[in-house]
């Protein structure tokens, strides 16, 4: 064995001859040749037989230069001798007989017949001279540099790709080539499928021949993009196939081997890249994947070349709009200076294209409006990706300004553009037009809420007279029943005290007939017994006494509505106000009492010491009906409230705090300034803060359809604020109940805020 420490390749090179052991050379790492003058291999190692595929009988008798090697150089294309008058299997070793010059790390692709692949090996010779000078033999020595050959690949791809230019059509000519030169190919082509034909755009080595337009039928390269698959397609033995028939160039140049691999461009397969070989060929997993990474490559320049045919065609239809359009069409520097200017600037601004260029936008903008574009374009500069649109005045060349509606699109990153195209339109007589529209508009809605106004004042001046005739009609019908009943009630009044009086003197004239006689006779004593003479005398004065107090009950009450109607006093005048307040609580006397299911609606009267107060009684006492009405619905509505809440909770325990007792407290006092304060509240269940800024308005409501006219409290309001110069206040808290405060002053203004009886 041979010291570790010796290179291999230099015992090979210098220490052979006839009496070293061939066994020295079966050790070595590194794979042995030894050729005779002739050329033929005499010697070859067990490293080298590994490398070749080989056994040593396939071997000997051979030359290196034999055309089944299928030798090929670096750049991929076949290795040959210039040694034309020589025979071609002793050329090789003919130059090195001539030369006597050694060869160092030649590179050559070699193909291996029986692996049916190619191994790249570094070839070191070293002529071996005789004692007459002559070349007696030549030792060769083999290096497998495969995976350095697949790293120089991967490394020239990507140079490549770094080259680029940006014309497409260039790139997929040397993208082809690449494929070739790197897979070791006898030619290599790009073939496209377009308008029913097959084009071929990229070749390497072609031959001259060869045809750059075909039909598709029983083509490779078409069937390879009908697959449409992104693996690599392989057919072997191409003259035995039936594309032989139809296609003269594989028998022409012998093909044996076809590599393809479909390129696909926007979603869909539309051309093949192929290397075709004239021996048999398998590619490795690595060959395959770099023909997939170039047909990807072309597949990207297809996509550039179809965007640039695109954008041409864009571009020229665009230019065609810019040219006939009556919009004006600008293009800016980031700074606003004008670079081009479409023909419409005449029609538009009265200025030649030419005119504009160079200068500022900025410069022809109304002194007023300048500030608000400038920041408007710094930011839209600042944010690319945004669009602007502007309306502003641009300087005409007469001068004069027009309004011009601008759009702003920020192309500084397209590199193609890199400037800002504006869109301008005049906008001069749709402004003046908007502006005339704005002032008759406005005329409009000043008219219109002029006869808003007007309507709802005479809607609710409708709804008041509504709401007085009807409450006239019920004065005179309660005046007027007042009057019908008053007369018989005074004659039964009148009458009640004789009749009293005459019950009073028989029922004494019976006593002293008892008296004197105490034994009648038996058909009186009978009579006696039937009538229950004694029941009769004890209760016939309380019967009388009974009648007595319902008459004078229904006078009050009589005496109370004409108080409440006041119609024969509808002059102002000076009136006691509790007495009003206790007539209104009269009238409303029987909704007050206990019902079934809601007790009694308790009546604090706190009431202070007051002067006449100088107002219209009826409208006053219409205030209290409406006041307190709305006092006992709510008390009422609490009511109702706490029996649903009590029924759906029976199973509460019955020493459950009980409900406050339904009141309204009623306070009169005279203030300073000697105005009369009249509060009237209840605990009931109050308010909201919403609720009670509309309680004053017409017609609103919270109370169930049907229920309440909403008029109420408006109507309070107008009678208290506008007929007496008073003031009407509420105050409520959800749960706790309302109070509302009536201010009025002791003597009404000789002349009133507005005509009573307007209500």
């Amino acid at each position: 064995m041979l010291p570790l420490q010796l290179d291999p390749q230099r015992i090979a090179l210098t220490h052979w001859d006839n009496t070293l052991s061939e066994a020295l050379f079966q050790d070595l790492p590194l794979g042995i040749l030894v050729m005779e003058a002739q050329g033929e291999i005499r010697f070859v190692n067990q490293a080298a037989l590994n490398l070749l595929g080989l056994s040593e009988s396939q071997l000997f008798g051979q030359t290196p230069v034999d055309p089944d090697w299928h030798i090929i150089q670096e750049n991929g294309k076949p290795f040959q001798l210039k040694l034309q008058s020589v025979p071609v299997r002793a050329k090789h070793t003919l130059m090195l007989l001539v030369s006597r010059q050694p060869l160092r790390n030649l590179v050559l692709g070699v193909y291996r017949p029986l692996l049916r692949d190619r191994v790249w090996l570094s070839i070191n010779t070293e002529p071996k001279l005789g004692l007459d000078g002559c070349v007696e033999r030549v030792i060769c020595t083999l290096s497998d540099i495969t995976n350095l050959k697949a790293e120089e690949k991967l490394s020239r791809l990507h140079e490549c790709f770094l080259s680029l230019e940006s014309d497409p059509d260039e790139n997929i000519n040397r993208l082809t080539a690449l494929a070739g030169e790197l897979l070791g190919g006898t030619w290599a082509v790009y073939n496209r499928l377009n308008q029913g034909l097959l084009w071929s755009l990229g070749q390497w080595q072609t031959p001259a021949n060869y045809m750059h337009v075909g039909e598709p039928k029983h083509n490779i390269c078409h069937e390879v993009i009908q697959r449409g698959s992104n693996q690599v397609f392989v057919l072997q033995d191409l003259q035995n196939t039936s594309y032989a028939h139809n296609n003269p160039d594989i028998l022409t140049h012998q093909l044996q081997t076809y590599i393809g691999q479909a390129v696909k461009c926007a979603g869909e397969y539309i051309g093949a890249l192929s290397v075709v070989y004239q021996n048999p060929f398998i590619p490795s997993q690595g060959e395959k994947t770099l023909m997939g990474i170039i047909a990807a490559a072309i597949g990207v320049e297809e996509e550039h070349k179809r965007e640039a045919t695109v954008w041409a065609q864009n571009e020229a239809k665009w230019r065609s709009l810019i040219q006939t359009s009556s919009n004006l069409i600008t293009i800016l520097e980031a700074n606003g200076t004008i670079k081009y200017a479409s023909p419409a600037i005449r029609g538009v601004l009265g200025y030649k294209p030419k005119e504009l260029m160079g200068q500022s936008l900025f410069e022809l903008v109304h002194p007023e409006d300048l500030v608000n574009i400038e920041q408007n374009f710094q930011g839209f500069l600042q944010n690319p990706t945004t669009d602007l649109s502007l309306e502003f005045r641009f300087r005409h060349q007469d001068g004069s300004w027009r309004y011009i509606e601008s759009t702003y699109s920020n192309l500084l990153m397209d590199s193609p553009v890199t400037r800002i195209v504006v869109n301008f339109r005049d906008v001069t007589e749709r402004k003046r037009a908007e502006e005339a529209i704005k002032q008759s508009e406005a005329q409009l809605r000043e008219k219109a809420t002029q006869l808003e106004n007007t309507l709802h004042e005479l809607q609710e001046t409708q709804t008041q007279l509504i709401q007085t005739e009807k409450m006239s009609s019920l004065g005179l019908l309660v005046a007027g029943i007042a009057h019908e009943i008053n007369n018989p009630v005074s004659f039964i009044y009148g009458n009640i005290p004789h009749a009293t009086q005459y019950t009073q003197d028989l029922l004494h004239l019976i006593e002293l007939y008892r008296q004197q006689y105490p034994h009648p006779a038996p058909i009186i004593q009978a009579e006696e017994e039937s009538i229950d003479l004694d029941f009769l005398s004890e209760d016939l004065p309380k019967l009388m006494n009974s009648m007595q107090m319902g008459a004078e009950r229904i006078r009050q009450i009589v005496l109370s509505l004409r108080n409440f109607s006041r119609l024969d006093k509808a002059a102002r005048e000076p009136v006691d106000v509790h007495q009003g307040i206790d007539n209104t609580l009269l009238l409303l006397q029987h909704r007050v009492k206990a019902k079934a299911g809601r007790p009694k609606i308790e009546i604090v009267k706190e009431y202070g010491e007051l002067p006449l107060v100088e107002c219209y009684a009826g409208q006053m006492n219409q205030v209290f009906m409406n006041i307190l009405g709305n006092a006992i619905d709510a008390l009422e509505e609490l009511n109702v409230e706490r029996s649903q809440v009590e029924g759906l909770s029976h199973d509460v325990q019955s020493n459950q705090e009980q409900p406050p007792t339904p009141c309204i407290r009623i306070r009169t006092q005279l203030k300073d300034d000697n105005t009369v304060l009249i509060r009237i509240a209840d605990n009931g269940p109050g308010m909201t803060a919403q609720v009670q800024q509309q309680i004053f308005d017409p017609f609103f409501t919270t109370k169930s359809v049907g229920q309440g006219t909403g008029l109420g409290l408006s109507i309070s309001y107008q009678i208290i604020v506008d007929k007496h110069g008073g003031q009407l206040k509420c105050a409520s808290t959800p749960g706790e109940g309302t109070e509302f405060w009536i201010e009025l002053p002791v003597m009404l203004p000789h002349e009133p805020l507005k005509d009573a009886k307007a209500l």
